[in-house]
């Protein structure tokens, strides 16, 4: 199995400001990390128009009730076949799993555990060809001694079992539990969801610091400023706390024509919405931290080097390029995932 950064993935609009990221090639986008910035991802795209497409009728409406009805039929017969054969089957696998599980818990228990596994680790390679890894524990020694001829299937229910075992279940309640999560199937797909989801919500947080970060300096080294005398509308303030405080104001003007606008309100988001808010505006910018972080720098010593900026507001951007980057660069690994059985 491959893993990679996934920096950068699929198409990218049009670039403003000339466009500096270099062409996409034929294997898939590439990014010069020496020389873009964060702003080549801010960009716009016009709504597209979609027309919807409609089918004619069947003009042999007979015709169409004939095939209905054999549809019909057929799902009556699939109907019979989940409840007489696919239910059965699955009832009787649970079964199976609880009767691994109570044995396994009970081996795990027996203060002759580590020579019942290895008894089993024997009798697998001497009399059936399978070899067990060494540090097998006793619930996959087991799956693995009693579904010996698909290694793929024990992988799966081992991985379930264990599951179950963390959850401090009894062999008892295996078979419901089982069925109430949707089956091992089901089970399995949602413990590996639930791994991807706490990876991927702290590469959420750690990519919402660094927009939150770049659209500050965008403000800050803005050239384009006013004065507003009005009153900021405050949302969801009972829900922000003095350490995470807003940082933009969001103002909604009316559109009157040509560059003419005509202001509406003035709103204080709140910190969630203003996340959400960002996020949306800079939902182009890659989601690897490493690039990101990387583009931010480059826009930091674009701010550093322009001359119309105040000095004091460019020597904090050479103060802060001279700190170490926070994140490093994922290298591309070569693994294989892991299995019951081993050589």
């Amino acid at each position: 199995m491959q893993m990679t950064n996934g920096a950068i993935r699929g198409s990218k609009p049009a670039l403003p400001n000339g466009g500096n990221l270099p062409a996409v090639l034929d294997d898939g986008p590439s990014i010069d990390l020496d020389s873009f910035d964060l702003s080549d991802f801010v960009v716009t795209s016009s709504k597209s128009t979609k027309t919807v497409r409609t089918t004619a009728k069947s003009r042999e409406q007979l015709e169409v009730e004939k095939f209905l009805k054999e549809s019909s039929d057929l799902f009556d017969l699939g109907v019979k076949y989940e409840k007489e054969v696919v239910l059965r089957g699955h009832q009787a696998l649970y079964e199976l799993l609880a009767s691994i599980y109570n044995l396994a818990l009970r081996i795990e228990e027996n203060e002759q555990s580590i020579k019942i596994v290895a008894a089993i680790r024997k009798d697998l390679k001497d009399n059936h060809d399978i070899k067990l890894q060494s540090n097998s524990t006793p619930m996959a020694a087991v799956v693995r001694f009693v579904v010996r001829e698909d290694k793929v299937a024990a992988s799966r229910y081992a991985k379930v079992l264990e599951v179950a075992r963390l959850e401090n279940l009894s062999a008892q309640e295996l078979p419901a539990y089982i069925t109430r999560r949707g089956g091992v199937t089901q089970i399995q797909d949602t413990e590996a969801n639930q791994l991807a989801k706490k990876g991927g919500e702290k590469n959420s947080k750690e990519r919402m610091e660094l927009m939150r970060e770049y659209f500050t300096l965008v403000g800050q080294a803005s050239k384009q400023s006013f004065k507003y005398d009005g009153a900021v509308v405050a949302h969801d303030t009972a829900n922000t706390d003095d350490t995470k405080v807003s940082e933009f104001c969001v103002f909604v003007a009316h559109h009157v024509g040509d560059d003419d606008y005509k202001m509406v309100t003035a709103n204080d988001l709140g910190r969630s919405y203003e996340d959400n808010l960002l996020r949306f505006i800079g939902k182009d910018m890659p989601n690897d931290p490493y690039v990101l972080e990387r583009g931010l720098r480059n826009f930091k010593r674009k701010l550093s080097m322009d001359e119309s900026q105040p000095e004091g507001f460019r020597q904090e951007m050479v103060r802060q390029l001279a700190k170490p980057m926070k994140y490093r660069e994922t290298a591309v690994i070569e693994m294989d995932t892991p299995e019951v059985e081993g050589e």
